[in-house]
């Protein structure tokens, strides 16, 4: 486990070293060059922003720095806690399970930090960010919920965690995409935001199998969720010439920029949006 841990702290280390964001000079020749320059890739936490805003550093370094304290906590084996399990499997005299609930308390701190950084490039307005971020807390706390149920009424606590999460996943991928092709940065956002949806679809295959029908051992279950927990901290390459990040904090794209840079503050914010 220790690995998840080290891996995790490598590639915060890596974000703020590689990525330092700089400053966007405020005159037309930059745009000209910023535009010019859109061929260039970098990864999400590269994305220059305006006036030397680092949001994007800031979210996602949180949220690895939040899943390395997690998994260090998890390999000293503190967080969890034992619960009797109405399905038995193998040879447990004691038919209990170590839940760790250290693991949902990562997923409720970090995923909203992942969700914002992805709708934020989609130029949603903040009650949209804000509705996604309860989505996604919902299906958290449902899901601790049964996991610490000692009977089948777990599955219930399962299914309402599912429901949240499949209106999460129409809210980013629809109303995301929606709002994103108005500021062109649909491409980018749909590559991030997608591949983020598909990879939480692993995530009830890997509560079904251990804190629902106690199928996985501890172990196995440790790699599952380690793995989907590192590939969920992405780093994604898109251009990043083409955004920048206003003092209100949109991400606009280049259609945007001169009516920044002559004092409409506007950003990506869609008037009449969702």
């Amino acid at each position: 486990m220790a690995v998840f841990g080290v891996a995790l702290l490598s590639w915060l280390a890596w974000t703020l070293l590689r990525f330092k964001s700089r400053a966007v000079a405020k005159t037309p020749k930059h745009h000209e060059n910023g535009a010019g320059n859109a061929g260039v890739h970098g990864t999400a936490a590269a994305v220059v922003p305006g006036y030397g805003e680092r949001i994007f550093h800031y979210l996602w370094a949180l949220a690895a720095f939040i899943g390395l304290i997690t998994y260090f906590t998890m390999a000293s084996d503190l967080g969890n806690t034992p619960i009797r399990q109405y399905l038995h499997h193998g040879s447990n005299p004691l038919q209990t399970r170590q839940v760790f609930y250290v693991r949902y308390i990562y997923w409720a701190l970090a995923w909203p930090l992942i969700i914002t950084a992805n709708l934020l490039l989609a130029g949603v307005s903040w009650a949209t960010i804000f509705f996604a971020i309860a989505l996604q807390e919902i299906w958290v706390v449902s899901w601790l919920c049964g996991a610490l149920v000692a009977t089948s009424y777990k599955w219930g606590y399962f299914a309402f965690g599912i429901f949240a999460y499949l209106v999460l996943a129409y809210v980013m991928m629809v109303w995301g995409v929606q709002h994103a092709k108005r500021i062109r940065t649909n491409k980018d956002y749909t590559l991030l935001a997608g591949t983020l949806v598909l990879l939480w679809i692993a995530f009830p295959i890997a509560w079904g199998l251990s804190e629902g029908a106690n199928r996985l051992s501890i172990t196995g279950e440790m790699i599952f969720y380690g793995i989907l927990d590192l590939i969920a901290v992405p780093v994604r390459r898109f251009h990043p010439g083409l955004f920048h990040f206003t003092q209100e904090g949109r991400v606009t794209g280049i259609n945007h920029v001169d009516s920044f840079a002559s004092g409409n503050h506007q950003g990506g914010v869609v008037q009449g949006g969702v």
